[in-house]
């Protein structure tokens, strides 16, 4: 699948309201503190609990990695985290009707493709990577980059609404593609795709042929065998969705 900024992005955008799949500027994300993705939590020293009249928190803390301190998560008040936060570019990843009324959506920061190793860059191109979305490059205000689907967080919807901050907006297929990745992401899509291994040999029929208006969907035999892949389909190429087709069950006529 080639992708390129012409047919992925709207680059006449209605700005009157945000969009699932909308790429902005500059929204305050938290995360663990530096590249530990284990919390480190602080409780107060024995010295420090004189508290702040201003706060009513304690002075002085004593920072603990949460796996190394056997009462992690203990107190009945929650934990003090020290964690870090910044602004980011992200993508929302919420559905577009949820951003009217929903206080608090889902995001995910986007990263610039630049350090991946060729592999993965490969990959990512081709949009062939669960754990990502990629976005090409579109100058000068976007460089080739990706979403980061495992860093997923919420956000106030607050964020979202300022339209000021609009990097690019999805074109309807790229929206239909995130929406895609996402499905992928979180669960299997119904049916087998081109990646996927023959589990059984049996009549199959494609299910993209049925969704996208084919009066006819004929049924393939497709066997099981040492490493086979489905096949692309003659109609949908390799965006087949195969779905195994049930041989209906053949009724007595007499009883035993």
């Amino acid at each position: 699948m080639i992708i390129d900024a012409a047919d992925w992005y709207d680059h006449d955008p209605d700005l009157k309201n945000p969009y699932q799949g909308d790429v902005l500027e500059g929204v305050p994300l938290v995360f663990p503190q530096g590249k530990n993705v284990r919390w480190v939590l602080l409780r107060p020293l024995p010295e420090g609990k004189i508290e702040s009249a201003r706060s009513g928190l304690p002075r002085k803390y004593h920072a603990n990695v949460e796996g190394e301190l056997p009462t992690a998560w203990s107190r009945p008040d929650g934990e003090l985290v020290m964690a870090s936060a910044a602004v980011y570019r992200v993508m929302i990843l919420s559905r577009s009707c949820n951003l009217d009324w929903k206080k608090q959506v889902q995001v995910a920061p986007v990263d610039p493709t630049e350090g991946l190793d060729s592999k993965a860059l490969a990959c990512l191109r081709e949009n062939d990577d669960d754990q990502s979305f990629f976005l090409p490059s579109d100058p000068p205000h976007l460089p080739e980059s990706y979403v980061d689907l495992g860093r997923i967080t919420t956000v106030s919807v607050s964020y979202v609404r300022r339209m000021d901050n609009l990097v690019r907006r999805l074109s309807s297929r790229a929206t239909t593609e995130l929406q895609n990745s996402l499905s992928e992401f979180y669960a299997r899509p119904y049916g087998f795709n081109v990646k996927d291994c023959v589990p059984q040999t049996a009549k199959y029929r494609c299910s993209g042929c049925f969704l996208t208006g084919q009066l006819i969907v004929p049924v393939v035999q497709i066997s099981k065998g040492l490493d086979c892949k489905f096949p692309e389909c003659a109609k949908c190429g390799n965006d087949a969705l195969w779905v195994k087709i049930q041989e209906p069950k053949q009724e007595k006529l007499f009883a035993e």
